[in-house]
């Protein structure tokens, strides 16, 4: 990013967000500008409304490393899913795509320096360990020197292969198959399977920010009642379905299973939505009632004085 183009993804961002429009970014960046006229014109501060863009956002946010591209550098700190956990996501090509705050070269030269791939050489090379051998039965002067000349003469002609084998060896920490298992990903997806996927996805996660909206709403109902959070209210979503018959985790994961299960329990949610906000609406009476001092005696003259107004305001129907 230069500083024009992160001041374009930022609004662009914030007027997606305008709109209530789901948002899906196919990221290939390998970070920001850092030169001396890019930091005087601001770059930083408008990566950080990126950042306050993506915090902000209440719909689905899908971030998408296509084949073959990569993220590095502040580019991953921006659109790491960790900012809005609640609507963002994280998905990579399977195979081809890389992410990492640095790349596999720099990496490398940080934690794989000359002096430890020498150390690797002397563990795993035949010859330079048949040659240390050698140098430790070594009694006369010249003998050693002849030995050692021979063995950094082994080591010169290791040493590129070496490096080549330790930056591939740094590349495959930021593959899609070990984001995913470290968790900086969601999952990693076939590219001729990204249109049929994201297409079910954007579906249940559009039916699933609904359902969880209502039930926020069904929890605000007093000061008493803390107001769930949004994936809090997913988990609920969540236990809600496993407690179906037949439904398990594997199931939970798949998003037409779990779009075709909305559709067919929407009556049976609707309920349970208004369960819980009845539930709520209890625990904050008991805890009123309950509260001891001038808690009590305020909360239960309100609650009389509040059913009496509601008396005199219902009709006959």
């Amino acid at each position: 990013w230069f500083p024009n183009s992160a001041f374009k993804t930022a609004t662009a961002i914030k007027d997606f967000r305008t709109e209530d429009l789901p948002l899906i970014v196919f990221a290939n960046w390998r970070g920001f500008s850092g030169g001396q006229r890019d930091m005087f014109d601001e770059v930083l501060k408008y990566g950080s409304q990126i950042v306050d863009a993506f915090v902000a956002y209440e719909q689905p946010v899908f971030v998408f490393i296509p084949p073959f591209a990569e993220i590095r550098g502040g580019a991953w700190v921006v659109l790491d899913a960790t900012i809005n956990a609640n609507c963002m996501e994280m998905y990579a090509t399977k195979g081809s795509s890389r992410g990492g705050v640095l790349e596999a070269n720099g990496t490398a030269s940080v934690k794989y320096r000359t002096k430890d791939l020498i150390a690797t050489m002397h563990r795993l090379d035949e010859k330079l360990k048949a040659l240390d051998i050698q140098l430790e039965e070594c009694v006369d002067d010249s003998a050693r020197i002849d030995v050692e000349a021979v063995i950094v003469k082994r080591q010169n002609q290791l040493l590129p292969v070496y490096e080549q084998i330790s930056v591939r060896f740094c590349e495959l920490h930021d593959t899609p198959g070990r984001m995913k298992a470290v968790g900086v990903i969601k999952q990693d997806v076939e590219w001729r399977e990204a249109r049929s996927f994201f297409y079910w996805r954007l579906r249940r996660k559009l039916a699933e920010f609904e359902l969880r909206r209502k039930i926020i709403d069904a929890a605000r109902v007093g000061r008493a009642v803390n107001v769930l959070k949004p994936t809090e209210a997913s988990l609920l979503i969540q236990k809600w379905f496993l407690e179906s018959s037949g439904k398990s985790e594997d199931c939970w994961e798949d998003d037409a299973t779990m779009l075709s299960w909305m559709a067919e329990q929407s009556s049976s949610l609707e309920l349970k939505v208004m369960e819980y906000s009845k539930a709520c609406v209890t625990r904050e009476i008991v805890n009123v009632l309950t509260g001891g001092g001038t808690t009590t005696a305020i909360g239960a003259a309100g609650i009389v004085e509040g059913l009496r107004l509601s008396m005199d305001q219902m009709t006959t129907e």
